[in-house]
């Protein structure tokens, strides 16, 4: 879908499609018409103006059976972590759906799980947002429609977080889900149920964890 809309937003040489809601009840959707109506759009009169956006990201902190990560005592559950469970394809119910399952078998390992002798000595680093150009960076070289040289460009960005999807996205030679590579338009069996895996130093390893 986002692929069709962008090509069809470039051959009309337009910065948006239109999406028809007339027949749609309001009631339905009352806070997506309500900040419609706050942006001064009547979505029962005419179409409203769509274009892609980014979405969820498919991936995250890799964790085991019970959401345990390579940290001791870091367990990680839904929409930050990596169980394979959503697939190449992040919608909001898997997510939802792997809260519960993951939640209950994290919550679980971690009662089961013998507390530290002592807390380890905080990093330096600390954490820092992605500056507008980052963000600009990262919509421009690996949006919806990837490609190795735009991707490459990411790979220096100060932004830990824009170096790793770079990284694993140049590794994913092939287009499946969320994850859109022009120069690798088809789906690679050899990558069936592998997951990219961004390492410390900023290496990439392919693993079969199930």
């Amino acid at each position: 879908m986002t692929a069709a809309i962008l090509e069809k937003m470039r051959v009309d040489g337009t910065p948006s499609v239109d999406l028809d809601l007339r027949e749609i009840d309001p009631a339905r959707f009352p806070n997506v018409f309500a900040s419609l109506a706050k942006a001064g759009l009547d979505p029962q009169r005419e179409p409203v103006p769509v274009a892609p956006a980014a979405h969820y990201t498919m991936g995250g902190i890799a964790v085991d059976i019970d959401g345990r990560s390579s940290l001791p005592g870091l367990y990680a559950v839904g929409e930050c972590s990596c169980t394979g469970l959503h697939g190449a394809n992040r919608l909001a119910s898997n997510s939802l759906s792997e809260c519960f399952v993951f939640g209950e078998r994290a919550a679980a390992a971690a009662l089961g799980e013998e507390a530290a002798a002592g807390r380890p000595k905080p990093p330096e680093w600390r954490f820092e947002p992605p500056s507008d150009e980052t963000r600009e960076a990262v919509w421009r070289y690996a949006g919806p429609m990837r490609n190795p040289d735009d991707l490459a460009r990411l790979i220096s960005n100060p932004y830990p977080l824009a170096r790793a999807l770079a990284a694993s996205a140049l590794d994913r030679r092939e287009s499946r889900g969320g994850h859109l590579r022009r120069d690798c338009p088809g789906i690679n069996p050899r990558l069936d149920g592998i997951h990219v895996v961004v390492h410390p130093d900023g290496g990439v390893t392919e693993e079969q964890w199930f």
